[in-house]
């Protein structure tokens, strides 16, 4: 049982660290500036930034953690957001 546990800890952890190297937004230097309004949440602001065949959770990590977000990524109208663009030499894979 705690071979397995380890076992799925591991895989975890693995597929989120592989997942972050993918990102396009990790590594950007440019962004775009957010006023949040009432209603306004990371994912739907995140849409306004991305295309369909984009992953939406790319940018939401991204955004989460250049603002210091908590895990909820909660945000307050007035509350200021840096948007990072995606990085130049990024590639997507589908």
């Amino acid at each position: 049982m705690r071979i397995l546990l380890v076992i799925s800890i591991l895989i975890l952890c693995w597929g989120s660290a592989f997942s972050a190297q993918l990102n396009p937004y990790k590594d950007s230097n440019h962004y775009e500036i957010v006023h949040v309004q009432s209603g306004d949440t990371v994912w739907n602001i995140s849409a306004q930034y991305v295309s369909d065949s984009e992953d939406i959770r790319d940018l939401v990590f991204a955004i989460t953690k250049l603002n210091q977000l908590n895990n909820n990524a909660q945000v307050h109208p007035g509350q200021i957001l840096k948007i990072p663009q995606k990085a130049k030499n990024s590639v997507a894979f589908k």
